[in-house]
């Protein structure tokens, strides 16, 4: 099965490699493209209607999970609060569960691939503070295979940590709340890889910032599913997945779930 491309002639956020398999579906998925083929495979038993849950009722849920008493967090409310997300927007806690374990192999194996890379000679990045010509690189960097162009991982072979965190938040303004396009998504993933497991305030505040406009395009998915929630998910399924693996690599990679939108 090619999930390489999205319906409708939109390029997937994140590439499922051709042939994968969903694996064992009682099991948390082993990657991040195991779990977006499952929600390819998920799309077609969600209810053409879905309500969200009503918020006092969430709410009430959440607290007795975290012991606490009714109403007893700290959280926003009346008029201007934030709807709680649709269902189908929400991983499940098991799965979350696994993302830093996973998030932990993928930087193995990407600092493994970087390692025994052979950068030319003549390869050059554009220079930090150069935004146009790193937007233009960046976006045009993205190819439709299933996994990163070879001058991806050159760039990220020839970019320290600080070039990485000023990507981070060139990237993050670039991004509209309007939807993930396939080069943000893509170039979100690797660059949160390339970072260091552990990771300085200012640093952390980079990623924090990707994270709540991440946050925000998530919700702004949730406000335009209507009642048609098997549509959604048949063109934005895999925008929806590669958004909830980065923004759990931030709040469960990082430990920075404060930032978490599915509660």
């Amino acid at each position: 099965m090619n999930l390489g491309n999205a319906p409708s002639g939109q390029r997937c956020a994140l590439p499922i490699p051709a042939g994968m398999s969903p694996g064992d579906l009682a099991q948390p998925p082993e990657s991040g493209e195991q779990y977006m083929l499952r929600v390819r495979l998920e799309a077609a038993s969600i209810p053409d209607v879905v309500v969200a849950p009503r918020r006092a009722e969430l709410l009430r849920q959440i607290d007795s999970r975290a012991g606490l008493p009714a109403g007893g967090a700290e959280r926003e409310s009346g008029p201007g609060a934030s709807p709680p997300l649709p269902a189908i927007l929400r991983p499940s806690e098991e799965w979350l569960s696994g993302v830093a374990r996973h998030l932990t192999r993928e930087r193995a194996r990407l600092m493994a691939a970087i390692d025994g890379l052979d950068v030319p000679a003549d390869f050059a990045i554009p220079g930090c503070g150069q935004q146009r010509e790193w937007k233009a690189f960046c976006y045009g960097a993205v190819g439709a295979g299933p996994s990163p162009d070879r001058v991806i991982l050159y760039a990220l072979a020839s970019m320290d940590q600080a070039m990485a965190v000023w990507l981070i938040k060139r990237m993050t303004s670039w991004m509209s709340v309007d939807g993930l396009r396939r080069a943000e998504g893509v170039w979100a993933w690797y660059l949160v890889l390339k970072l260091d497991s552990l990771l300085d305030h200012d640093d952390m505040h980079a990623l924090r910032e990707l994270c709540r406009k991440l946050v925000a395009i998530l919700a702004n998915v949730g406000h335009s599913i209507g009642q048609d929630a098997q549509a959604t998910l048949n063109i934005r399924g895999d925008e929806i997945a590669a958004i909830n693996i980065l923004i759990a690599s931030t709040t469960r990679g990082y430990r920075q779930r404060d930032l978490e939108p599915w509660a």
